[in-house]
């Protein structure tokens, strides 16, 4: 169902588009009135008073303009009437417009949109916004001009901060080309840095960026070619692990923010799904997730203080890589670079092995604990109680053993957790837990930050690419929360939590920017 459906959603919004090319900008609700949708709610029963299709909008809607808490969407389109309208909501007999509550919305989406079809909306709203961007399209004028005034008298402090982070990024990437080539290592990232924000393809989009910037630009067969250049994986690591030391050291040196005391991490398995021939050693089998059980895999440790969310460190998984030496190994490199507060673990690390490495490297740590018959039995025996503490609980067996104090927690729902930590809290504080643990929630808003805003898409083969991609990606991210801090503290006085430029307005920057007055 999924390729047909976005065969027909490319062609419907091709034309779309096609019929839009008069005009400068448009809002997103008028685009979403004019798609169909109909084919994937109609065997959606209609239980509510609003238009399934509806509610798929606006799902759309909310992705594509990034409204994250469902108030502040309410508040958009109350004050916004027309594009509730264009949503297909309706006003009642009293002119009075209807929208459904945050629990009404949660329930239609759970009961009735499931993974493949978040996949495809995930698509559409992707497919939109490339569109938007091939046509020269601005969408929704309104929030852009919020924007320009709320940063014209900060615009040269923005793009002087982008300029700072390229100049100490790009020349640590050198790809050897010939001084007699046509084409720059800078003109290759540039072309890169785009493919990356429209989340393109190297053939489709060096022919945007070149449409766009009205300059000659490197063909997508160029890019291939030098990234090609690569025969070991070691080479692009290498490159990457400098970048990102370099960007973590300038960060720490001029802000003090990130030096002055320990900092919670959260260490963790990004997975990118592949879907062609399984021959590579770095391909490695999983459950079923977004249509493949095949996947690249990285391990990542990460800062989760909000506004300081630097990546530290990335380890390529091999297939038949130990996790917990790689645990250990990423460890001393975070440890290279921050002081280690806590640590965040999800379930996939509740090993034994995994455990001693943790304490072994002396790093306090809290991780979901997977319910096994003894954590079961532990559980039923404390039902009565809002939180428990089991010290010195044993994982595994024999010399395949770890010793961890396990807590039983009753959530805000009064459902009970467990997690296993070598945290000392006192049973009446173990509701703590979950506050620490949740700081780990932001990494996961990194990761999609990663994939929606700084990932190139390819089909290459060619693993060494693969790499270069994803560390690429990583290195974008990076900069990203550096030049947010940069912006920060410049108009602010300090580190904002929420960042003050968006993702795609920072790779609209560093693409355009020139390094120096030279170009």
């Amino acid at each position: 169902m999924k390729s047909s459906a976005l065969d027909r959603i490319e062609r419907e919004l091709k034309k779309l588009f096609g019929d839009l090319n008069q005009r400068n900008w448009v809002k997103v609700s008028f685009i979403l009135s004019l798609l169909d949708l109909s084919f994937l709610v109609k065997d959606i029963p209609n239980k509510s008073p609003f238009n399934p299709e509806a509610f798929l909008k606006l799902y759309l809607y909310r992705r594509i303009k990034v409204i994250r808490r469902y108030p502040d969407l309410l508040e958009v389109l109350q004050k916004n009437e027309q594009e509730a309208l264009h949503l297909g909501f309706s006003k009642d007999e009293n002119d009075n417009l209807q929208l459904p509550k945050k629990r009404t919305y949660n329930q239609f989406i759970q009961e009735n949109v499931d993974k493949e079809t978040k996949e495809i909306l995930g698509s559409i709203a992707e497919k939109i916004l490339a569109k938007a961007v091939e046509h020269k399209i601005i969408l929704d004028l309104e929030d852009v001009k919020k924007k320009v005034k709320k940063f014209n008298g900060d615009r040269k402090k923005i793009k002087e901060a982008v300029k700072l982070v390229k100049k100490l990024v790009y020349p640590q990437i050198d790809i050897k080309i010939k001084n007699t080539g046509k084409f720059t290592t800078k003109d290759l990232l540039d072309v890169l840095v785009h493919l990356a924000q429209t989340h393109d393809f190297a053939n489709n989009g060096s022919v945007t960026f070149k449409e766009l910037n009205s300059k000659e630009a490197p063909h997508g067969n160029t890019l291939m070619y030098h990234f090609k250049k690569f025969k070991y994986n070691d080479q692009v690591k290498d490159i990457f692990e400098k970048v990102l030391d370099v960007i973590f050291t300038f960060a720490k040196k001029n802000y003090k923010e990130l030096r002055r005391r320990k900092l919670d991490i959260a260490i963790d398995i990004h997975k990118i799904p592949y879907y062609g021939d399984r021959n590579d050693s770095y391909i490695i089998e999983g459950k079923h997730e977004r249509g493949t059980t095949h996947f690249y895999q990285f391990l990542t440790s990460s800062i989760v203080v909000a506004g300081r969310r630097f990546v530290l460190g990335v380890i390529p998984i091999h297939k038949f890589d130990n996790i917990e030496d790689l645990v250990d190994e990423i460890i001393k490199k975070t440890k290279s670079k921050v002081s280690i507060d806590k640590a965040y673990l999800d379930r996939g690390f509740d090993k034994p092995k995994v455990i001693n490495v943790l304490k072994r490297n002396r790093v306090k740590f809290v991780i979901p604990k997977i319910r096994s018959p003894t954590v079961k039995a532990w559980l039923r025996k404390s039902n009565t109680l809002k939180a428990r503490k089991i010290k010195d609980f044993e994982i595994g067996i024999h010399k395949n053993k770890a010793i961890v104090d396990l807590y039983l927690v009753d959530d805000e729902e009064r459902v009970k957790r467990a997690f296993i930590s070598n945290l000392d809290i006192p049973e009446q504080l173990a509701h703590y837990l979950y506050r620490f643990y949740s700081k780990r929630w932001g990494i996961e808003t990194g990761y999609r930050n990663m994939d929606q805003d700084f990932k190139p898409r390819t089909t290459s083969k060619n693993y060494q690419i693969r790499l270069f991609y994803f560390l690429f990606t990583v290195a974008l991210y990076n900069l990203w929360v550096l030049v947010n801090i940069v912006v920060s503290i410049a108009i602010y006085g300090r580190i904002k939590d929420k960042p003050v430029i968006t993702a795609k307005l920072f790779c609209v920057i560093l693409y355009r920017v020139q390094l120096d007055s030279g170009g």
